[in-house]
């Protein structure tokens, strides 16, 4: 039996309105604990959260429409990327992954990030693929449903009874 260890650190969450940043936080090893009052936006961060890492989601909070872009620095397996989407009301966007931390990310050209669509086509990978390789996971799927995306995976760890998810 094949044995793998992936990991997946998340080091800060940028969520932007325009050039303006909203929410600039940033994260250590282990259990980070996200409090505040009811409707403090303690659920609209997660969901941020959830949607830099993959996941499809288009049932912003009002307050959550309003912003524009949500990056967030990974660390796969040790190494340091920077994960960026555009915030839509429409289903399935594309990421933007560059290979460095968010300091370098975010005075990059745009010609040094790489845009991965949601779903792989025949000459694209997805940007689930494009995870799951950072991550050293082999891809997995049947014949029936497919392949397994960084969706899927986010919906088992992240779900609770009042997310939309």
């Amino acid at each position: 039996m094949t044995r793998h260890d992936p990991s997946l650190l998340v080091n800060r969450l940028l969520v932007e309105r325009g050039t303006t940043a909203v929410y600039d936080e940033r994260f250590h090893a282990g259990v980070n604990i996200i409090r505040g009052a009811n409707s403090s936006g303690k659920s609209t961060v997660l969901n941020f959260l959830f949607y830099a890492l993959g996941g499809d989601l288009s049932d912003w909070s009002e307050v959550a429409r309003r912003c524009t872009r949500v990056t967030v620095e990974v660390s796969f397996n040790g190494k340091i990327a920077t994960l960026s989407r555009e915030v839509s009301s429409e289903t399935r966007q594309p990421m933007d992954i560059f290979g460095g931390p968010m300091s370098a990310a975010l005075t990059a050209p745009r010609a040094e990030w790489t845009r991965y669509p949601y779903l792989r086509s025949t000459s694209r990978e997805s940007f689930s693929q494009a995870i799951f390789r950072l991550l050293q996971v082999p891809e997995v799927g049947n014949d029936a449903s497919g392949n397994i995306t960084i969706h899927q995976v986010l919906r088992l760890l992240y779900a609770d009874q009042l997310s939309p998810i």
